[in-house]
Formats: structure tokens, sequence, C-alpha cells
């Protein structure tokens, strides 16, 4: 435990610095305010996304991985933030909405792999990653329609999930391995896992997340939009202050 410890201490030392390194690197003296902010909030979510995926990668060099849905999101997260840290941090790009759409194109599918894993197991839902990923676009001051055309994905994701539910037409089996449906099968009972559940239950479970994600959606929009709105008028008083000060 006393070495677990320590290289917990390491790790965490090693990527504080790795970090460090590669938001010097990234930064230049002709960025603005904007493109700091883009910059280290996508470091820092690319490194810490990397080394989540680490664990999954090396037990799938040491030993057979059955489970496919884990390894494709883990191999698409590791190489989706290596790549966007050498754009940063090699080439020295900007964090360009082009550039913060492909990176979150991969967490979306991620993310949809995930919860389809998950909930076929009867897990807790992977989706409300989405809201964060909405919160993110929104302070990152990206392109409106980015975020609109984010919120209408959820909302049809969550749609053919209850669907799903209700309806049971294969969604879920196909990220249900044979090893795994038949320790399932020993748990409960129905033939075809996860059990199916009533329409009206599966249209309620459907309407609070929806209204869970608009909602939020909603309040985290109008608080960036105030914040941006004051931002704009002290820069305005700043500037016409200025102009009185000159004359």
């Amino acid at each position: 435990q006393f070495l677990y410890f320590i290289g917990l201490i390491m790790i965490q030392y090693g990527a504080t610095r790795c970090c460090s390194c590669c938001i010097n690197r990234a930064i230049l003296d002709s960025d603005t305010p904007l493109q700091v902010k883009r910059k280290k909030l996508l470091i820092v979510v690319c490194l810490a996304m990397m080394i989540a995926s680490l664990g999954p990668l090396m037990a799938t060099v040491r030993e057979s991985f059955d489970n496919y849905v884990v390894l494709i999101n883990v191999v698409s997260v590791f190489f989706a933030s290596l790549l966007t840290l050498i754009r940063l941090c090699v080439l020295r790009q900007q964090a360009t909405d082009s550039l913060i759409m492909q990176y979150l194109f991969v967490v979306c599918v991620i993310i949809v792999l995930g919860d389809l894993e998950s909930q076929a197991k009867s897990g807790p839902p992977v989706w409300p990653c989405f809201v964060l990923l909405v919160d993110v676009m929104l302070v990152l001051e990206c392109r409106a329609k980015m975020s609109s055309i984010l919120v209408g994905f959820v909302v049809m994701w969550l749609l053919v999930l209850a669907v799903e539910r209700a309806l049971r037409f294969g969604m879920f089996d196909l990220s249900i391995t044979g090893s795994t449906q038949e320790v399932r099968r020993e748990i409960y009972d129905c033939n075809k896992l996860p059990c199916e559940v009533d329409i009206s239950k599966a249209a309620a479970a459907a309407s609070v997340q929806l209204l869970v994600f608009i909602l939020d959606f909603i309040c985290t929009r109008g608080f960036a939009a105030a914040v941006l709105a004051e931002k704009n008028r002290i820069l305005a008083s700043i500037e016409t202050a200025n102009r009185i000060a000159v004359s």
C-alpha cells in the first residue's frame, strides 16, 4: 500500500509537470485571453483523458480483452487526446472552433458507446456527461450553432434510449458479449436483457432526463450570456474613459 501511495504521488507530480510544460509550449505571446483559456482547458482535459485510459490499455496488452465497446472507447479517447495535444503543443495551432468541435465529436461518440454499454447492463447512465460537455462549450465561448447541434443530438439520443427500453429493437444487444449475457441471465428473469419496462415508465424517465438536460443548458447559457454582456460593458466603459482621457 505504501508503494502504491508513492506511485500515485509520482504520477500526480509527473502529470502536473507535464501539464505545465504543455501549457507553456502551447501558449503564444500573440494569443488572446480567450485563446489562452481554451488552450489551458483543452490541455488539462486531454492529459486527464490519456492518464485515465492508460489502465485499460495496459490490461488489453497483458491479456485478452473481450469487451470491444470499452476497448473502442479507450483507444479513441487516447489517440484523440494525443492528436489534440500534438496540434496544440507541437504544431502550436490555435484552439479554433474547428479543433474543439473535432475533439468534442470523438468525446460524444465515447459517451454514447459508454452509455449504451452501461445501460445494457442495467448500470448507471453515462449520458449526463453531455451536460458537462455543453457547459464546457459555453465557457469556451464556442459558436452558438455548435451547442445547439449538441443539444439536438442529446435529445435524439435520449428518445432513442426510451424507445429501446420500451420496444427492445436490438440496440442493447449489440453491446452485450456472450459471457456477460450468460452472467446476467442468472440475475434477471427475462429472455432478453435488459428486461422490458412499461411504456409509461420509459416515457417518464425520458421526460425527467430531458428536463434536467434542457434546464441546465438554459441556465448555463443565461449565466454565460450575462457574464459576456458584463464583460462587454466593462470594456466599452474602459474604451470611453481612454478616449476622454486622450482628448
